[in-house]
């Protein structure tokens, strides 16, 4: 069966996470500049001969900017979670709170929430067949879940 790619990427979401339970500096908290670099898979083109129409992807680069422009990451079992909650009520910090907020984490989040909104929008022609989530230049975590 013939298959089609095309690649979005989405670049500049400062954000800060932490690796808590890393035994090296990772455990705390820091910052990136964050990018997404997603590949879309159909075996049918659209009308217009397209595996992705970029301009259905609006509500992506909303959801892209509510998570993780300017944000802080914290993962859904971090032990200071409830202190950086208080952080958020006091305006200091916008946290979103994902299942794991280190680079794998992300990319196995914003995978399954990036192709669900593909999906929809495309009547299950289009799916995400991997995303690439980098923290900088020299360091990405990708995820690539089989068919």
């Amino acid at each position: 069966m013939k298959t089609f790619k095309s690649t979005k990427n989405f670049y500049g979401y400062p954000c800060t996470h932490r690796q808590w339970k890393a035994d090296s500096h990772c455990k705390y908290v820091h910052g990136y500049s964050r990018s997404f670099h997603f590949v879309f898979e159909c075996t049918e083109l659209s009308k217009e001969m397209w595996v992705m129409d970029f301009g259905d992807l609006k509500d992506v680069k909303a959801w892209l900017d509510y998570m993780f422009d300017h944000t802080f990451l914290v993962s859904e079992d971090d032990p200071f979670k409830a202190e950086f909650v208080e952080l958020d009520k006091k305006g200091v910090i916008q946290m979103r709170e994902l299942p794991n907020a280190g680079m794998e984490g992300t990319a196995i989040f914003v995978y399954d929430h990036v192709n669900k909104m593909v999906e929809e929008k495309t009547n299950k022609r289009v799916r995400v067949y991997s995303l690439e989530v980098k923290e900088n230049e020299k360091n990405s975590a990708i995820y690539c879940p089989t068919a």
